[in-house]
């Protein structure tokens, strides 16, 4: 089972730790799978700083928190981003608004321009050959109507 947990690190009485995420059987300062962050207890506010990309997504996996890192967590407000990123949020929105960074806006769906069906694209394709074929058989038609009412009429006058 995986824990976030803190790491000792520092001198003799000037502690400072990572936030680290660890096997649950490792030792306090021993293998550790990754380091998402740090603490610093001795500065005034105490100083921490969680990457909450990383966190929620441990957590999302099921790692579970030590009591000191559970505390940092919520002082951070990611627990509660959790619960939105498992109620359907996305996890790029959830940590820009964690780091004060606008949120990319969700690509809005936009309805493509209705293609014409392959029926409406043959028929187009056919009226525009009718047309180049049927001008020159129009013009053809007509002149052989009127040679044929030439010759005709030149019968009925004989």
């Amino acid at each position: 089972m995986l824990r976030i947990r803190l790491s000792r690190t520092g001198k003799k009485r000037q502690p400072s730790y990572r936030v680290v995420v660890a096997e649950k059987e490792a030792k306090r300062d021993g293998r550790v799978v990754e380091r998402i962050g740090h603490y610093n207890p001795l500065t005034n506010p105490a100083e921490f700083r969680i990457d909450e990309a990383r966190a929620l997504y441990w957590l999302s996996v099921g790692a579970q928190p030590s009591d000191a890192v559970r505390v940092l967590l919520n002082k951070q407000g990611t627990f509660d981003r959790l619960s939105r990123l498992h109620a359907g949020e996305s996890l790029d929105a959830l940590v820009a608004e964690y780091s004060g960074v606008e949120a990319p806006a969700p690509v809005a769906a936009v309805e493509p321009e209705a293609a014409p069906s392959l029926v409406e694209r043959v028929e187009a394709a056919a009226g525009s050959v009718v047309e180049a074929v049927a001008a020159p058989v129009a013009a053809a038609v007509d002149r052989l109507g009127d040679a044929v009412a030439a010759v005709l009429g030149s019968d009925e006058e004989e």
